[in-house]
């Protein structure tokens, strides 16, 4: 077996790469445009069993020629978009063990010199971790809208009457019975004031900012 330009052996050169895809934990395959999986790692044939309960393996077509209705509609339009030509990512969920993952997929057309699609490459990666930060990262964004909402909107209520009862206190004279009830009005709208800052560090410490 002739050596290529690394010097290393065409079959020793195989071999190795033939070890890297099956040692690669994401899923990667080769479709053909009649759907044969060309080839493939471990790690497809494990992702494919989590959608159907049985293992795509070389050789398969690799839709498992329509058997599982739940498998084929998620990917049948894909693999036609591959081979018309289009480059493009999907996300798609499967149940692992009774719990929700997320899977970004991607599409890559194989075209010969002439541009013709003679394949289509496929690559996918477990994304769940990253979706769940940014679905914490959308809670924390509702949740500061709301607090936001509540320092614009409720304290400027008693914080309005609170400046008004002031400009009423009779600074003159001090034992004018009016300034009791003004300073029980300021007293019952610091009392409002402060339930709404319980609220707001209640919401502040469960989004944990």
């Amino acid at each position: 077996m002739e050596p290529d330009k690394s010097g290393i052996p065409d079959d020793v050169l195989n071999a190795s790469l033939r070890a890297l895809v099956d040692n690669t934990e994401d899923p990667l395959w080769l479709v053909s445009t009649d759907l044969t999986i060309l080839e493939c790692n471990p790690a497809f044939s494990l992702w494919v069993s989590y959608f159907t309960g049985r293992e795509a393996r070389r050789g398969d077509n690799v839709l498992l020629d329509g058997q599982y209705r739940n498998y084929t509609d998620k990917f049948e339009m894909c693999y036609k978009l591959a081979l018309a030509g289009s480059n493009f990512r999907t996300v798609e969920d499967m149940n692992i063990n009774g719990q929700v993952h997320y899977t970004g997929v991607t599409f890559r057309p194989v075209k010969d010199h002439l541009g013709e699609v003679i394949a289509v490459s496929c690559f996918a990666r477990d994304i769940t971790e990253h979706r769940k930060h940014l679905f914490k990262i959308e809670q924390q964004n509702a949740a500061l809208r709301e607090i936001a909402f509540i320092e614009s909107h409720k304290i400027r209520g008693p914080v309005a009457t609170i400046l008004g009862l002031e400009q009423l206190y009779n600074y003159d004279d001090p034992h004018d019975p009016i300034n009791q009830t003004i300073l029980d009005g300021i007293k019952e709208m610091g009392l409002s004031l402060d339930v709404i800052i319980h609220q707001v560090v209640r919401m502040t410490n469960a989004i944990g900012v």
